[in-house]
């Protein structure tokens, strides 16, 4: 089988499902990859939509939508809007054409061979019978010569269309990761990893177990010696060192004792590092936000520090001035938000991801006093989605930052463009850090593994006096889906025993389902998406173990949010804020929508309505939307981190400080019983009544006709999310593993 070939100046890579061109690589899917290869193969000649559907699509059902896309893709990938094609032409009624000279690599041997239909257009000779003799006697004279001078010919001809060598297209960063090495390596936690200025020491926090609050610890890196720096557990965010190395700097969360607009309250703390290496410290407050988020600490100067502000929904960013004991404004983005920053002293610096009303995601440059210097819209060339966020450190590339999708490493230049580090990435790896001498980067790797679990709904039939004696009874469940990776978002077909999530299970964020009638379901994953017959969705009632991929997104791709079409024929997926809709008979349908979608709640398939959040003017913004039109009425002015639809098409969300909502004809209205059972859990809906997961892990329900409140029992601390429920059975997401270590990466 022929797996790498060039179409012109592009190096195509089957195994790894990518293009490669002037040293920069993108990845697409493997159908569009497919597709190429069988107009490759077919070079020149115009094929028709039906061969290529039967070819890539053998045995599936699916519209020429799907073939239609493969196109699109391929052609972005040339660099061609689908105007000029240079490269794939289109045939109306007729079908496509690759019109480009082909080089294929053998793949058992390396050697390369050429389609040359372009250079040697004339039949072949065919001598007429009985002359075989006469030719041979005159080609061993004269047309020997003749035949070395039309070698040489072809060899001046083929030096000059070839380049004088072939190898396989180098990555078009320039830097390359030679080591990586463990910096810790315990059953806890460790996160927000950051070098002294000096080098010499490594600072992170430690959770224990499942806690969400950790330890602040140091590490000498050439003695290997730890030590606690915090005296207690706090909620710490990303550590930040004064230039000096004197000043350790870090915002902690702390639960607001009468929150008006939030639940969390946020203090600006610092650490006397020489001292917290003696002994564990108390921090000390510098500030103290009440209304407002901050976040991601830098020092400036000897007295200033950078922060992001969350006001109004929109990220800002500020300086504070430590002497003054006050705060203003650094930099803006009118009608959008400021997503990530990093600082540079070397270069007097700030590098900005920001993004603009449009939704499109900007790279800034600033003087620390905010001024701009540049802003450019980054173009991901499909590598990284279109709506993705990233957050990029500067390096020891001028012009360059580095960023992790957390599958892959990537530069970024001030000029909005991507290109791909080589460095393949077994577990995911957060966004570098470099250490000061710039050889060296810190980062965090991780590997998370979760599960679906049912909890019968059963247990909790008992009266209400016999509920009081089991309120704090521990809740059972059942293991429904189960691999080594992370599964999650699971979701109730509407009318059978299927069940649609999300799964890790082979590197890449993809949507699966499975029948889990007959009990728990150890995944094999098996086979790919679109390998779907149209009576997929029978054979699945029959086979318990029948799991099956529904999708094939990209490498650096998040699935969000899944729901099923009310006849439950179709999933619609919120996959890295681009929406698409999967059919069970395997095919599949892109809805183009002005705005990213961060949220989707609700989808009412007959009217082609949806209810997200999504990104308007730089805010997260709960919306109705009309899929057809993208026309959409904003529902509330609350930052909405939850939402769900009634039977009787009322709208319950949650806001940012948990609390729960009913809309009105007139006004939306705060279910008070609730006050207090609000978490960063989301919650369920069924025949009006709510199930949710409070700060305690307790199961709750609560019954919207009269106002009835029930705690159902206690859930291990390990639940990450309530995703659905049918007549039988409540879905949860059990989180199995949660391993983050400290590792340091070597530069070449």
């Amino acid at each position: 089988m022929t797996e790498q070939y060039w179409i012109g100046d592009f190096f195509i890579n089957l195994p790894r499902n990518q293009i490669t061109h002037d040293e920069h690589t993108q990845t697409l899917p493997p159908k569009a990859l497919a597709v190429l290869t069988y107009l490759a193969k077919h070079q020149g000649d115009v094929v028709s939509q039906e061969d290529l559907l039967n070819q890539v699509w053998k045995d599936i059902v699916v519209s020429p939508n799907s073939l239609q896309r493969c196109i699109a893709q391929l052609r972005k990938a040339f660099g061609d809007d689908g105007k000029a094609q240079g490269l794939i032409k289109t045939h109306a009624k007729k079908g496509y054409s690759l019109e480009a000279a082909i080089r294929w690599k053998d793949s058992r041997r390396g050697n390369i061979t050429v389609n040359t239909n372009e250079l040697n257009k004339s039949p072949p000779h065919h001598p007429k019978p009985g002359t075989n003799k006469v030719v041979k006697d005159r080609f061993s004279a004269k047309h020997i010569f003749v035949l070395s001078l039309f070698i040489v010919l072809v060899i001046s001809i083929t030096s000059t269309l070839w380049p004088s060598s072939l190898p396989i297209p180098s990555p078009a960063s320039p830097l390359h990761i030679n080591d990586i090495r463990l910096l810790t390596s315990t059953d806890n936690r460790e996160l927000a990893s950051a070098y002294s200025p000096d080098g010499k020491f490594i600072v992170f926090q430690r959770f224990p177990e499942v806690m969400c609050t950790s330890h602040l610890w140091a590490k000498d890196i050439e003695t290997q010696q730890e030590f606690q720096l915090t005296l207690d557990l706090g909620s710490y965010g990303s550590l930040a060192f004064s230039q000096d190395g004197a000043s350790l700097t870090f915002v902690k969360q702390n639960n607001c004792s009468a929150p008006a607009l939030q639940k969390k309250c946020f203090l600006l703390q610092q650490l006397d590092f020489e001292q917290a290496l003696q002994s564990p410290q108390t921090p000390a407050t510098l500030m103290e936000c009440k209304h407002t988020d901050i976040k991601s600490p830098t020092w400036l100067s000897a007295n200033d520090i950078a922060l992001l502000q969350k006001d109004q929904g929109r990220w800002k960013l500020i300086r504070y001035s430590v002497k003054a004991d006050k705060s203003g404004l650094l930099y803006e983005v009118n009608n959008g938000s400021v997503v990530s920053y990093d600082f540079s002293k070397r270069h007097n610096l700030i590098a900005l991801t920001t993004v603009h009303e449009s939704g499109v995601l900007h790279i800034e440059k600033l003087t620390p006093e905010g001024a701009q210097l540049s802003s450019h819209a980054i173009n991901f060339r499909g590598v990284v989605p279109q709506y993705g966020t990233i957050y990029p450190n500067f390096s020891p590339i001028d012009g360059h930052l580095i960023f992790s999708t957390g599958k892959q490493l990537f530069t970024l230049s001030f000029d909005g463009d991507i290109s791909a580090i080589s460095m393949p990435l077994t577990d995911a790896i957060g966004t570098p850090l470099f250490h000061p001498n710039g050889k060296k980067m810190l980062a965090i790797k991780g590997h998370y593994d979760s599960d679906i679990v049912s909890i019968p709904l059963s247990q909790f039939s008992h009266s209400h006096t016999q509920q009081t004696d089991t309120l704090g009874a521990t809740v059972e469940y059942e293991t429904v889906v189960r691999s080594m990776q992370e599964e999650n978002r699971a979701k109730y077909h509407p009318n059978g025993s299927l069940i649609a999530y999300y799964s890790e299970g082979d590197g890449t964020s993809q949507v699966w389902t499975t029948n889990i009638a007959q009990g728990s379901t150890d995944l094999h994953h098996e086979g790919l998406a679109g390998t779907v017959s149209p009576n997929d969705f029978a054979h699945n009632a029959a086979d318990s173990n029948y799991t099956k991929q529904r999708s094939q997104f990209p490498t650096n791709t998040y699935v969000r949010n899944i729901l099923w079409a009310a006849d439950g024929q179709s999933l619609l997926v919120n996959a890295s804020s681009q929406l698409t809709r999967l059919y069970l008979n395997g095919a599949e349908e892109s809805t183009s929508l002005s705005y990213p979608v961060t949220s989707l709640f609700h989808w009412d398939s007959e009217h082609k309505m949806i209810i997200a959040n999504i990104l308007y003017r730089g805010v997260s913004t709960l919306v109705e939307l009309n899929l057809t039109n993208s026309e959409f009425s904003i529902l509330t002015n609350h930052e909405v981190t939850w939402a769900a639809k009634t039977d009787r098409g009322e709208l319950i969300y949650k806001d940012n400080a948990d609390r729960f909502w009913l809309s009105s004809a007139i006004e939306n209205k705060l279910i008070p019983e609730l006050t207090t059972q609000g978490s960063h859990q989301h919650f369920i809906l069924k025949n009006d009544v709510i199930y949710g997961i409070n700060d305690q892990y307790q199961l709750w329900k609560y019954m919207l006709e009269n106002g009835s409140f029930e705690v159902l029992g206690q859930l291990p601390d390990a639940v990450d999310y309530i995703t659905d429920i049918n007549d039988n059975a409540i879905l949860m997401t059990l989180r199995v593993a949660a391993r983050k270590d400290v590792v340091e990466l070597s530069i070449k």
